[in-house]
């Protein structure tokens, strides 16, 4: 691992100041990270706003930091994405009031950010930093941060990055896809936008299915209604043991494949006691 590493402190809204006392009171000489104020403003990342800032001043007045704070869009981080390559790694502050904006940036960045993103977490709770490691961020660490473990973390995935090749692990969660909107004409011909449904794929759903068309005991007697909760427990329990199988015991991406919400499909899970480990096992194994 390199002695010094390089890191961009993103001027996320509203965490102008804080980020600059941060990097004003951290020398690299002691932390062995050298800290770099990154703007997310379009105007302070044009080459020639930059070249005639510089030749006016070194330093950025606080109505500067307001405006750059005020320009800041949901499309900063994807459209610096190949500028944050120069890092090894970039500092996102996270607080409830730019949790929003911070979702959206990193969104809106999807693949295109390669450098490993460390969150600056103050007062966000854990499904919100959930969120945000799925649309991207590498790691996050709680305000105030020890600078010892702040260092490590960032020279892990720094170390990382470099040993895999590429500037990050991709640890988002893969989209759903839709299938396009179609023109239909009405019962009345006038034309009308099809709906779009989310693709589940066939063969999990055939599978699953499959396994219901094979004839089972039923007790006699039995009613309408037990036996097609009976029926659609089977199938749910099918079709969750199937999903997670199919993505090696990955509850997020086989929730995404199904088309549920994370928590909607723990709460199967757990319903129907089923645990993700033997099928991450399960995975391992057969790649070993």
């Amino acid at each position: 691992m390199r002695e010094v590493l390089d890191c961009g402190v993103l001027l996320a809204p509203g965490h102008d100041g804080p980020m600059r006392d941060l990097v004003a009171l951290h020398p690299a000489r002691q932390t062995r990270v050298r800290l770099h104020l990154v703007s997310l403003s379009p105007v302070r990342y044009a080459t020639a706003g930059m070249a005639a800032r510089d030749a006016v001043s070194g330093a950025q007045t606080d109505a500067d930091a307001q405006a750059d704070s005020q320009e800041a869009d949901v499309q900063a981080l994807a459209r610096l994405a190949v500028a944050l390559r120069r890092y090894d790694c970039c500092i996102l502050p996270v607080a409830p009031s730019s949790l929003a904006w911070t979702r959206m940036a990193l969104q809106q960045a999807g693949s295109a950010l390669s450098t490993p993103v460390l969150l600056l977490i103050s007062d966000v709770k854990a499904p919100a930093i959930e969120d945000l490691l799925s649309l991207g961020a590498s790691d996050f660490i709680m305000q105030p941060a020890c600078l010892e473990s702040m260092r490590v973390r960032l020279g892990r995935l720094a170390g990382a990055a470099h040993g895999r090749g590429a500037a990050r692990a991709d640890i988002r969660e893969p989209t759903t896809a839709y299938r396009e909107a179609r023109m239909e004409l009405g019962a009345d011909g006038a034309p009308r936008l099809a709906a779009l449904h989310a693709r589940v794929p066939q063969d999990l759903v055939e599978q699953t299915l499959s396994g219901m068309r094979k004839p089972h005991p039923r007790p006699a007697h039995e009613s309408f209604r037990i036996a097609k909760a009976r029926v659609v427990d089977g199938f749910e329990r099918d079709y969750i043991r199937l999903a997670l199988s199919r993505h090696g015991g990955n509850v997020a991406q086989a929730a995404r494949a199904c088309c549920k919400h994370r928590r909607a499909f723990w709460a199967l899970m757990r319903k129907h006691g089923i645990e993700a480990a033997p099928y991450r096992q399960a995975a391992q194994e057969r790649g070993a």
